[in-house]
């Protein structure tokens, strides 16, 4: 079953940290090295400083994150709410048409589940250096600094309408826009008899922050261990901080993530083609032809734009009786249904027999991945169409992981809205 709380969330006080655009970022795992640098040079309370902390004063990362927050605190940077609540958040952005969307968050606490339990379910396989790493933070912080991100069903919008009812009749505790061009607007609201009645019988799956997830319930366990406790206790540890947002939102996006190979990828063009031909139908795209508009004609076909440079692309149309050979019976028919599991057991390994180590290159946003080729950066691209959620539920369902990188939710949940304190 389903558990979901009320808490009393640690927030930022803006009189003190200033304007939220330098706090809020997206997260951890989503941020490299240069994007930190420049997060964190941004403002003294940048989340980055918190989840990517940095060795200082002779102290670890880990324990400087540690005094960092409990300084925050005491400064009154970040204080706790006086009682608990839900938070919910409205989140305004441009999708990769370029049409702006509005996506419904609220924010609260779920009880983790015990092992046994399927009442939360991951599509993405988790490795163990990543959660290490959250744990070590974890430990130090005692604290959720991030929300996982979890998709909840409400087909008819019952609760949402109920839910996100103060947006229209108050004004947000704050407005921010983040590095990512999302404008984020947070409320608070009393927890409503009707949201656990809602998801008590549900299964709950996984977007986005399976190894945050991952490394609750680790230190769940630990804390347990350590305490003696043989089960549920109803103590801060035995629940996660996260985000829910309903499978029926018009606003649950999820990005395309292309593909490219490296510039010493040696087939040229017609060797490349006549190993694809067997397998796919492969239409050469007239030059005024956008690689998107050809990819949405035919939607339930698997289908890829491959991009070779100077214009040269066609699209590839599996053909649908060669999907069992091309990708064997060995997954379920859902991981199977996937269009980058075609591409990387089909193609890349099946047909063109590339070795797991070639460093493939991705990107959300088709022109960069054609930039890269035309720019003589990586020799060709293969541009996919986005997974869809009920795709993601079904591989989450049939325990199925799917391939890395398989789908990108948009925009990311931001890091610092809420934080959820653990002791």
């Amino acid at each position: 079953m389903v558990d979901v709380c009320s808490f009393k969330a640690l927030r930022f006080n803006t009189e003190i940290t200033g304007c939220p655009d330098a706090v809020l970022t997206p997260p951890y795992d989503v941020i490299d090295a240069e994007a930190r640098e420049r997060l964190g040079a941004s403002g003294p309370f940048n989340m980055t400083h918190l989840m990517l902390p940095k060795a200082q004063g002779g102290r670890n990362a880990y324990d400087t994150a540690a005094a960092l927050l409990k300084q925050w605190r005491e400064s009154g940077a970040l204080v706790c709410d006086d009682t608990p609540g839900i938070y919910l958040l409205r989140q305004k952005f441009l999708d990769d048409t370029g049409m702006m969307r509005i996506r419904k968050v609220f924010f609260a606490l779920i009880r983790i589940p015990e092992a046994d339990e399927k009442s939360i379910l991951g599509h993405e396989r988790t490795f163990d250096k990543p959660v290490e790493d959250r744990l070590m933070l974890t430990r130090a912080v005692k604290a959720n600094l991030e929300p996982i991100f979890v998709m909840y069903s409400d087909p008819d919008q019952t609760l949402t309408t109920d839910l996100f009812r103060v947006m229209d009749a108050e004004a947000p505790l704050f407005a921010a826009r983040t590095s990512d061009g999302v404008v984020q607007e947070l409320w608070r609201s009393d927890y409503p008899d009707a949201l656990q009645a809602h998801l008590k019988d549900q299964v709950l799956y996984i977007a986005d922050g399976h190894h945050r997830f991952k490394t609750a319930c680790t230190y769940r366990d630990e804390q347990r261990a350590a305490a003696g406790d043989t089960g549920f206790t109803g103590k801060a540890y035995d629940f996660v901080l996260a985000g829910f947002v309903a499978f029926e939102d018009p606003g649950l996006c999820i990005f395309p993530t292309h593909r490219y190979l490296p510039a010493d990828f040696t087939f040229g063009d017609d060797e490349l083609l006549e190993k694809l031909k067997p397998w796919f139908d492969c239409d050469r795209l007239a030059d005024e032809d956008a690689p998107e508009k050809a990819l949405a004609l035919n939607p339930g076909a698997c289908r890829f734009v491959l991009y070779a440079g100077k214009k040269k692309a066609w699209l590839l149309t599996l053909k649908e009786d060669k999907r069992e050979a091309l990708v064997g019976t060995d997954r379920h028919a859902a991981w199977r249904d996937l269009d980058v599991a075609v591409l990387h057991r089909g193609i890349f390994s099946h047909i063109l027999h590339l070795p797991d180590s070639v460093p493939y290159g991705y990107g959300q946003h088709a022109e960069a991945v054609i930039k890269e080729v035309d720019e003589g950066k990586a020799s060709v691209a293969f541009l996919l169409r986005a997974t869809l959620s009920r795709q993601v539920r079904a591989c989450a369902e049939a325990f199925e992981p799917m391939p890395q990188k398989t789908t990108f939710y948009f925009p990311k949940l931001p890091s610092g809205a809420v934080l959820n304190p653990l002791e």
